[in-house]
């Protein structure tokens, strides 16, 4: 059974072309797509964006974990999505930050 971690944000639709190859929040993407591997229990991850938006763009950020305590693991390391995010926060407004954790469903 797998563990999600995911961190959902939005950010203005002026802000879109951060989404595009080399600027900030794909760079991040990118980022944790390249050092999240090498984690323990680490399985997979994705970065996606909403096609459906008008006033702001809603973005969520999940990794899935093989067990409990890999992703307890990773939610208290720097390598936590809501964390390593943190660190465009000057570059790119992100509003309405939140995470939540799942558990697949048997």
């Amino acid at each position: 059974m797998a563990y999600i971690y995911q961190v959902g944000f939005d950010i203005k639709p002026e802000q879109m072309s951060q989404l595009e190859i080399g600027a900030a929040l794909e760079r991040t993407a990118g980022y944790l797509r390249t050092l999240l591997p090498e984690a323990p229990g680490f399985v997979t991850i994705r970065a996606m964006y909403a096609l459906d938006y008008q006033e702001s763009i809603h973005i969520v950020v999940e990794t899935a974990w093989e067990t409990w305590d890999d992703l307890e693991k990773h939610r208290h390391s720097t390598l936590a999505e809501d964390k390593v995010l943190m660190e465009f926060k000057p570059h790119v407004s992100l509003q309405h930050l939140a995470v939540h954790i799942y558990e697949d469903m048997a």
